[in-house]
């Protein structure tokens, strides 16, 4: 008899209860009228949110759909991006097209599909792109969902926007500076974030292997407090591998990563590292994780369900 499981790993209890925490705070500062200073507090939870959608939007945090879709909700109405957003825009576009642009498939988020701009060594300008990055993202993410009709996203996406709306002409009636303040001014700040997390990501990257088509931050913000979305490069080579095992699988792909892709550049930070240039198509050898063995490298769907 298969063992029941609620979690596919039990560390995730942290994620929930981030979404849960931060959620909870939104709510009660809008129930009792929090200072309006309590906005600084709930944009340091949201980002957490954010990251945490992220991490459930490549491999979601239940066993159970149904429990997914909810904090898929729980997660859109914390930090403003919609579940069926990042799925199909960051997940199924980003990971598949990583900064290509052009004829055929091309990366909706790319910093090259801008008029003047050169892949892969002239990028559109950081401000340009991080203002126009929510517009751009709102837009191929609808313009996805509603060319597929009948399929189960759009029944989600349709779901999602009914709760939403609902719950938010609600807040609005009752209080609509409140809602301004914990609700809809940290989801615009959320959407301009990702726009500059996205950037730096990929800024500066020669985009010519796997390992220079990404950069690895190693500052706390984004090791564990930022459930190890530095180790990007390692996110990028592996996007169905949990947060909680990028440090371990960054570590045998660590001598593959030009120096260079380190943010902040740090000269002398790892002599391997330091010695070994890019490496033309060289490939991460998964088996040295026995845990990892036979999975794929990729694993970013093809079509939308």
């Amino acid at each position: 008899m298969k063992e029941f499981r609620l979690l596919k790993y039990r560390i995730d209890l942290i994620s929930v209860a981030l979404v849960l925490t931060a959620l909870g705070i939104q709510l009660t500062a809008f129930a009792f009228s929090w200072p309006w200073y309590t906005f600084f507090l709930i944009i340091l939870l949201v980002r957490q949110v954010n990251l945490i959608e992220h991490n459930h939007a490549h491999l979601g945090i239940f066993e159970q759909r149904s429990l997914n879709e909810i904090l898929g909700f729980l997660c859109f109405y914390s930090n403003g991006t919609p579940y069926e957003f990042y799925k199909v825009h960051h997940v199924q576009n980003h990971h598949a097209y990583n900064q290509q642009f052009g004829e055929g498939d091309s990366d909706w988020s790319s910093m090259f599909g801008f008029k003047g701009t050169h892949f892969p060594d002239i990028p559109i300008g950081r401000f340009y792109y991080v203002v126009t990055f929510p517009i751009l993202t709102i837009c191929h993410s609808l313009i996805f969902v509603f060319r597929n009709p009948g399929t189960k996203i759009l029944r989600r996406f349709v779901r999602t926007m009914i709760l939403f709306t609902v719950a938010s002409a609600a807040l609005i009636y009752i209080d609509v500076w409140s809602f301004l303040f914990f609700f809809a001014i940290p989801w615009v700040v959320v959407y301009f974030g990702l726009g500059d997390n996205n950037y730096s990501h990929h800024h500066g990257c020669k985009m010519t292997n796997d390992f220079d088509s990404s950069n690895t931050f190693l500052s706390l913000p984004y090791k564990a407090l930022g459930f190890h979305i530095g180790c990007h490069v390692a996110h990028h080579i592996r996007p169905d591998l949990h947060w909680s095992l990028l440090p371990e699988y960054q570590e045998t792909i660590k001598d593959k990563i030009p120096q260079e892709n380190y943010r902040p550049y740090q000269p002398g930070l790892d002599p391997i590292v330091a010695a070994t240039p890019a490496v033309p198509g060289a490939q991460a050898n998964v088996g040295e994780i026995p845990s990892l063995a036979g999975s794929s490298k990729r694993d970013v769907p093809s079509k939308v369900q």
